[in-house]
């Protein structure tokens, strides 16, 4: 794959490549700032990382939102946030982001961004697991459903749990 196909398929893999090959040049034959330069194109993949996992920690507190207060006046808006959320995420996606996407603390973080939220409307969030209960696949999938993955999500919550609206 030659380089210019890699920034259109896997632009992470690409600032990460392309750094290495700045850094692999000779200092004393050029003028280029060749350390920052590289430290600038490793900064744009972080960024895709950040943007990524943002993306999907949005996804996921909507998910929980819907599964907790299914009958809210906002679910509409929620599912629609949802949808336009993991829409973007497929978008931003790129192959050499998977292994550095925190799919577990991105998890953490939707549970409680969502707990937090729907406490302000007195909707308690029964126990979920520690582990996302969708995939990174799943998350990704182009026939994402939010009201289907809400299900899930509604499924994995602890049957001990009080009332949840």
């Amino acid at each position: 794959m030659t380089p210019s196909q890699q920034h259109d398929t896997d632009f992470y893999r690409w600032t990460q490549d392309q750094a290495a090959l700045l850094r692999a040049l000779p200092l004393s034959s050029n003028r280029l700032d060749i350390e920052n330069l590289a430290e600038e194109i490793e900064d744009m993949g972080r960024a895709e990382i950040r943007e990524i996992s943002s993306l999907l920690r949005q996804t996921l507190t909507h998910l929980v939102k819907i599964a907790f207060d299914h009958e809210a006046p906002s679910v509409a808006h929620w599912v629609g946030e949802a949808s336009g959320f993991q829409g973007d995420a497929v978008l931003a996606y790129s192959p050499g982001l998977r292994q550095r996407l925190d799919l577990p603390k991105i998890w953490q973080l939707a549970k409680r961004n969502a707990a937090d939220s729907l406490d302000e409307h007195g909707v308690a969030v029964p126990p979920l697991p520690e582990e996302c209960p969708l995939t990174l696949d799943q998350l990704l999938a182009p026939d994402f459903s939010p009201r289907r993955a809400a299900a899930t999500v509604a499924s994995c919550a602890s049957s001990d749990s009080a009332d949840h609206g």
